[in-house]
Formats: structure tokens, C-alpha cells, sequence
């Protein structure tokens, strides 16, 4: 593949990240978002799920490289039409140099050649150098997402007289899934839901009341905090007490565990409930999609 240009004294190559191992991939990742707002760590095995549970296409997906040296990454997942982009990072040392421009650029390219329609992706709101570049291929910002998280010495919740029932994942997707946010990003849609109770990386609950079945929630996570990736409310009930019930309960039978949800819209009803039951918001994030009618492709 031909390297794109950087800067006058040197010239970086963009190969597919199929080419890269999983391990050096990983130690990519951690290099390049150890700084970050939000700093993280994965293993190689964490990386092999990233690309499983979100579809990542890593034929057209790009790692870049000084020599033979990995400096940034950036990733393309597909489903149908729709993509979407996430990983892009490139090392402290090789900021500012066009490379993150280049990355994307390739990106939106394997996009149009195979006739994606929609792009999306999330960025921090303080991150502006990221939201402008993204802006500056004709990504525009859509909604604010929100991740909240209640600490672990959290003075205890209420205990309801309702318990949850533990339930299928795959079952709750199939027979309440309708209940669910349509909307929902792309780490918490039904496919990368239905991958992940695939591989057992799912925990369901389900909540009855009289009527029946009135709230799910699907958690993963092990150790000290319990992720909630998906809930979902009966629309004909009124939201906000049997999602006070349904987080009451999981809180009372994962007590001690901090509990987290990511990328809920900000206008999404659940907040209320999340607020009330003293969850914080720990990150802002802004979404942006991109499709090819309104692009302004280019490298550099």
C-alpha cells in the first residue's frame, strides 16, 4: 500500500490492521490512550473480543507505521450499511503530524468502496482537536451521550419487595427486546448484545410485577464494578418506578460493586432514574455521523 505523506521529513505507511497482531495491536491501544481523558487497557485477548463483539473489519481497518513500527490505529466496524469508528489513537511521541488525519481519511475511503451510507462514532466533549477533525471531513454532531457511574461506598439503596429473576440474555433480546432503546450506540446495540450473550459474556435479570414482566437488564463485568449494557422497560408502564425497582434490586444483590452505564442519549427518560438513585455523570461524550452525500475527503 502506498504511504501517505506526513510531513516533509519523513512518510508513514498505513497498512490494514489485519496485518498487525493482536498483541501488538493491544500494546497500540494502551500507548496510545494512556494519556487519555479517559485512559485504558486491554489484553490481546480483550482485543480479539473488540473485534468480535463490534464487527470490526479489519481488512479496512488501519495501523499506522513508522518503519515497522506501529504509532496509531484506527478502527472500521460494518454492519449492512452502517459503520462505525472507534480506536483511533496514535502514540504521545507522533501527535500532531497528520497522522490521525491520514487514518481517517483512509477509513472514510474503505467506506464509500464498500458502499457504507452512515458513519458513526463518539469522541469526548473536551477532546476539540478530535472534534475538529472529525468536522473537518463532514462529520456532524448528533446527540450528547452521557456515561454515569455509582461509586461502590455509595450509601445504600432502598431494598425492594420485588427481586430479579435471572433471566437468558438471549432470551430477554428475543422476547423484550422491542422494550429496548432503538437508538441505542454501537457497543450496546442488539447485535454486539447478541455476540456478547453469545460467548457468555452476559448476565440477565428480569423484573416482575403483577402484570408480569415489566423491566430486563443486561450486566457484564466481574471484580470490583458491574457494567449495565442494556435496559429495557416496559413502554406501557410508567418508566421511572419499575426502572427505580429494577436498579434498587441489582444494586442490592451486587453490593459493594460500582455500577456503571455508558453512552445513555441525554435525553433518554433512564436518566431521571439514574439521577435519583444518585448515579453520576462521569463523561460527556458527543456523537458524529458522516455519510458520503456530505464528505470532504482528504489527506494530509
Amino acid at each position: 500500500m502506498a504511504s501517505v505523506l506526513i510531513s516533509f521529513r519523513r512518510s508513514i505507511s498505513l497498512v490494514p490492521a489485519a496485518q498487525v497482531s493482536l498483541a501488538e495491536r493491544a500494546q497500540l491501544l494502551n500507548r496510545a490512550y494512556a494519556d487519555y481523558y479517559v485512559p485504558m487497557y486491554v489484553a490481546a485477548e480483550q482485543m480479539a473480543l473488540i473485534d468480535r463483539f463490534y464487527d470490526v473489519d479489519l481488512e479496512r481497518s488501519v495501523v499506522a507505521l513508522d518503519g515497522r513500527r506501529p504509532i496509531g490505529m484506527a478502527l472500521l466496524a460494518r454492519r449492512g450499511r452502517c459503520g462505525w469508528i472507534s480506536g483511533v489513537g496514535v502514540v504521545p511521541e507522533q501527535r500532531r503530524r497528520g497522522v490521525g488525519r491520514a487514518m481517517i481519511g483512509r477509513l472514510l475511503e474503505h467506506a464509500v468502496a464498500a458502499g457504507l451510507e452512515a458513519i458513526s462514532l463518539e469522541v469526548i466533549v473536551q477532546n476539540d482537536a478530535a472534534r475538529q477533525l472529525y468536522a473537518g471531513f463532514g462529520f456532524q454532531e448528533t446527540r450528547e451521550l452521557l456515561i454515569w457511574r455509582r461509586p461502590a461506598d455509595s450509601d445504600a439503596l432502598p431494598i425492594p419487595a420485588e427481586r430479579l429473576t435471572p433471566a437468558d440474555p438471549s432470551a430477554l433480546l428475543a422476547d423484550f427486546g422491542h422494550w429496548r432503546d432503538r437508538s441505542a450506540t454501537w457497543q450496546r446495540a442488539t447485535p454486539t448484545l447478541a455476540h456478547m450473550a453469545a460467548a457468555g459474556r452476559l448476565t440477565g435479570y428480569r423484573l416482575d410485577r403483577a402484570a408480569g414482566a415489566t423491566a430486563y437488564c443486561l450486566v457484564s463485568g466481574h471484580g470490583e464494578t458491574l457494567s449495565l449494557m442494556d435496559v429495557g422497560i416496559d413502554p406501557a408502564s410508567d418508566i421511572v418506578t419499575p426502572g427505580r425497582t429494577l436498579l434498587q434490586a441489582l444494586a442490592h444483590l451486587h453490593r459493594g460493586r460500582a455500577m456503571t452505564i455508558s453512552n445513555v442519549p441525554a435525553d433518554d427518560p433512564l436518566n431521571r432514574v439514574l439521577a435519583a438513585l444518585r448515579f453520576l455523570v462521569t463523561v460527556r461524550q458527543v456523537e458524529m455521523q458522516w455519510s458520503p452525500r456530505r464528505s470532504n475527503l482528504r489527506e494530509g
